[in-house]
């Protein structure tokens, strides 16, 4: 049985999904840096085909990395509408390590077009885990405009056989469908893969075979990059971020080839004769006048034709530096524009001040307008996980939290001013443009019930003070 066969046997058709997993397979590529049909090269030299790799800047992984700290770093917070709520939820999510996975989860999603955070509950210690499944391990079975609602996530381990003594490569499929009452049912399978690749389904043991959710909250979401697929408009996959800029990445590697190429060719080189590499010693024997592991030194058949006094012919290569470092610069701000980063960000300015915050808003509209689009798409992902951890706490009985008015709090700091922004809200509360339980909301993560408690419970206090007297005199 293949792969094909298992999910035709429950009900579904993968075969749809390989054009897309190809393309995973092909940004993948240029996500590590290398893409063979690409970086992998030849040169006629007049006599034979000489084989060679092309040098690469390995932008697409370092784009995704950027992407990743100005969205998912260690300062943005998510509250709920009481500090014993967001207490409980911050605990489950510190004990997975969540904003770590999260961090590298949204560069692999930048870098592949999709991944997920997949939600699972410890049967033994009744924990609620977080993971993080890489794009290559995700199967969509059902899915629309809306996104996917139907999801398989299939995993390869290998495990050691007691009875066999071989390793055993396991490949396990769990598997996200609705039934007939709108609420989700998992359920996971184990198959041992033989070496010819078929697959022989084996009982689960360490994990429940089945898991009745009981509601329609899903213990799976996707996130990708919040740009439209114009490759696939049907496909279920999102696109990587430069995607649709690979163009501009070739040119960059083949600019960025001829650059070290250029340092290499031009390095200083000294043609000498057969005669000048030996000298007559002392002794009457001749012994080498230079360093034969020096490679400034090509040794040529023969004697030179001029006089003989010029054993040794010194060429030094004119080394083109200005003009291609200002051709990568100009590929640089190209990408930079398709990628709605602006065409100042990869520019390397000398001798030039440290900007406040409002420069970088006023000079890089293009940044501030990505990083909100693209913060979109994680709000709404991270309030969906917050959701569905909910969910199953309450049903396992693990917590309570009704009525959590989640709020999700990004660092823009990097795009714009925090601090400008609230002095100006201060000054609207001063001049009653802005009420102060709104100020609250906003800047403290509260919902209105609890920022009109805690402006009374500061009202009460300062009315408490008030009424204190002092007396002066010595103290005994």
């Amino acid at each position: 049985m293949t792969l094909n066969d298992f999910f035709k046997s429950v009900g579904y058709d993968i075969a749809v999904l390989e054009t897309g997993f190809k393309s995973i397979n092909n940004y993948l590529s240029w996500y590590k840096g290398f893409v063979e049909s690409f970086h992998r090269y030849y040169i006629f030299n007049g006599e034979k085909k000489v084989n060679r790799n092309r040098y690469s800047l390995n932008l697409p992984k370092r784009l995704c990395e950027n992407f990743a700290d100005l969205l998912m770093n260690e300062k943005v917070q998510i509250t709920l509408g009481s500090d014993e709520y967001t207490e409980t939820i911050n605990e489950i999510l510190t004990a997975n390590n969540f904003w770590v996975k999260a961090n590298q989860g949204v560069e692999k999603a930048f870098a592949l077009g999709i991944g997920s955070f997949l939600l699972s509950l410890d049967s033994r210690t009744q924990k609620i885990k977080i993971q993080f499944v890489n794009a290559s391990n995700i199967y969509p079975l059902t899915y629309d405009s809306n996104g996917i609602t139907e999801c398989a996530f299939v995993s390869d381990t290998i495990t050691f056989n007691r009875d066999t003594f071989k390793s055993e490569k396991i490949k396990n499929v769990q598997l996200h469908n609705l039934d007939e009452y709108g609420n989700y049912v998992i359920r996971n399978y184990r198959f041992i893969v033989s070496e010819d690749g078929n697959l022989t389904q084996v009982k689960v043991e360490d994990i429940p075979e089945e898991i009745q959710t009981g509601a329609p909250n899903r213990w799976f979401i996707p996130i990708t990059p919040n740009i439209t697929n114009n490759l696939d408009l049907d496909s279920p996959f999102g696109i990587p971020i430069y995607a649709n800029s690979l163009d501009t990445l070739k040119a960059i590697d083949l600019t960025f080839d001829s650059f070290v190429n250029e340092i290499q060719n031009g390095r200083k080189r000294l043609f000498v004769t057969q005669e000048a590499m030996k000298v007559s010693s002392t002794t009457g024997s001749f012994q080498n006048s230079f360093d034969p592991q020096d490679v400034v030194f090509y040794l040529l058949e023969g004697n030179f034709n001029d006089a003989n006094s010029h054993y040794v012919q010194e060429v030094n290569g004119d080394l083109r530096i200005a003009d291609l470092r200002n051709a990568i610069q100009t590929h640089l701000d190209l990408l930079a524009i398709k990628l709605g980063l602006g065409d100042q960000y990869f520019k390397f300015e000398q001798n030039n001040a440290t900007k406040t915050a409002t420069e970088v808003i006023s000079e890089n509209s293009d940044l501030y307008r990505t990083i909100k689009k693209h913060e979109k798409v994680l709000e709404n992902a991270l309030t969906e996980l917050v959701m569905s951890i909910i969910a199953i706490g309450n049903s396992e009985h693990l917590f309570s939290i009704s009525d959590p008015a989640i709020v999700i709090d990004f660092d823009d700091s990097i795009i714009e001013s925090k601090e400008q922004m609230r002095l100006q809200d201060r000054q609207d509360v001063a001049m009653d443009a802005m009420g102060l339980p709104e100020y609250r909301m906003k800047w403290y993560g509260e919902d209105e019930a609890t920022a009109n408690a805690k402006i009374d419970a500061i009202k009460a206090q300062g009315e408490s003070d008030e009424k204190l007297t002092f007396i002066e005199g010595d103290i005994n």
